[in-house]
């Protein structure tokens, strides 16, 4: 029987291809617009992924955290500071590559670890500036970049920003070769850095300059050095060999500092504070993907009121076939199958042309936000399940007034 039903039902559509056609057609915009928002977002959500891991690989930062009260609540101001001693006994530690000190004052962001604010004065302009020592060169807007001749000059790369937030001048160009005052020191100025730039709607920058180095001035390692002399380390930031187990090597330092300060109340830990802000927000992005795709759903609904209107209309112009089918020994439940699987089958081909539309839609979407789009497993198995059963759920009834028609009244009629 299932087998005659499925002739049935091909060859019914078969010789009404074009309204097959226009009643896929809800179906497959439906699909292909969630299937579009899935796979944007998901691509959008690994890049994001991709590029935190690549900047925190086999780095952690290490804390002190004061001891907790009775109440549950952590003193207000952990007197704990680190020395560069605890630096010089952890480099010495198995699979440690390196080990740098956190002034605290890069709120823990990946590759703020050496960061620090300090106050500059031109000609009585005042404002705040990022510094970091010098580590690559930089795309400059004015001058040039810190050499190795600057090893022990005093001398800066100002951030653009610094004009945007307190220095007023008409050009800054004319600053190159000016000296500037940084906590009393006075410095050179031998470069000025181009401005962050403009984002795409991915998030990612068009100039391709990162926001962090855009906006932080540098010195030499010498000045640095000097302007950090009297800042207390507040962490430290290690880098572990490309082999070395994480986990492993975190537990060896933290009983290692455990050890030499076996008076302190308080606990060495990780710090984990980047992989819980990327985790809230990669919930964040899904929250909006969900909502997205909740909403492109409503396509599906109209979808769904045209496979019933189609199909209400087949039942009218196939009265006649009905009735035969009956008078010769069909049942009602032949008939009700038969409509209800042609909805099915309908469906089924328009979730799978959607699917099909969305990823390319997808693609040449993610071709221009420099994103590659994902299609996951999930994604098609659930767009392949909704289209069957939108079929199964709008075929229904006219399926069911197909089965209750007359026969003798249907053939005449």
């Amino acid at each position: 029987m299932i087998k005659n039903l499925m002739v049935s039902t091909i060859l019914s559509l078969k010789a009404h291809k074009f309204r097959v056609f226009l009643t896929m057609l809800g179906i497959i915009i439906g699909i292909a617009s969630v299937v579009t928002i899935a796979a944007l977002g998901e691509g959008i959500r690994r890049q994001t992924i991709q590029l935190a891991d690549s900047t925190n690989a086999n780095e952690i930062r290490i804390q002190y955290v004061a001891p907790m009260i009775e109440d549950g609540m952590y003193y207000e101001e952990p007197q704990f500071v680190f020395s560069k001693i605890d630096m010089k006994r952890i480099q010495k530690i198995d699979g440690v590559s390196s080990v740098l000190p956190d002034y605290g004052e890069g709120m823990g962001m990946p590759g703020s670890n050496e960061m620090i604010y300090s106050e500059i004065d031109y000609f009585g302009q005042m404002t705040s500036v990022q510094l970091a020592p010098y580590s690559k060169d930089d795309k400059l807007l004015y001058g040039r970049n810190i050499s190795p001749a600057d090893a022990n000059r005093d001398v800066i790369v100002l951030s653009h920003d610094v004009f945007d937030y307190g220095i007023l001048v008409d050009n800054p160009e004319t600053m190159i070769g000016q000296g500037i005052s940084i906590n009393g020191y006075m410095y050179k100025i031998i470069g000025i850095k181009i401005p962050a730039g403009e984002f795409d709607m991915s998030g990612f920058n068009l100039e391709e300059v990162d926001y962090m180095t855009s906006m932080t001035s540098v010195v030499s390692r010498a000045s640095y050095n000097e302007l950090t002399k009297v800042k207390a380390i507040s962490a430290l930031k290690i880098k572990f060999d490309e082999n070395t187990d994480r986990m492993t090597s975190t537990d060896l330092v933290v009983q290692s500092l455990a050890e030499n300060y076996p008076d302190e109340e308080g606990t060495f830990q990780e710090d984990r504070f980047n992989e819980e802000m990327q985790m809230e927000m990669e919930n964040y992005m899904k929250g909006i993907v969900n909502f997205l795709m909740a909403i492109t759903a409503i396509s599906l609904l109209v979808g769904g009121i045209g496979v019933m209107n189609i199909m209400y209309v087949s039942v009218t112009e196939r009265k006649r076939e009905i009735g035969i089918r009956r008078a010769i020994g069909a049942k009602p439940k032949n008939i009700l199958f038969q409509f209800i699987l042609e909805a099915a089958f309908i469906t089924f081909i328009g979730g799978i042309l959607g699917l099909a539309s969305g990823y390319g839609i997808a693609y040449i979407v993610g071709n221009f936000m420099n994103l590659v789009p994902v299609l996951t497993p999930k994604t098609m198995i659930i767009s392949t399940s909704v289209s069957i059963l939108t079929g199964l759920f709008f075929g229904i009834m006219p399926a069911i007034a197909a089965a209750k028609l007359d026969p003798i009244k249907a053939i005449y009629q």
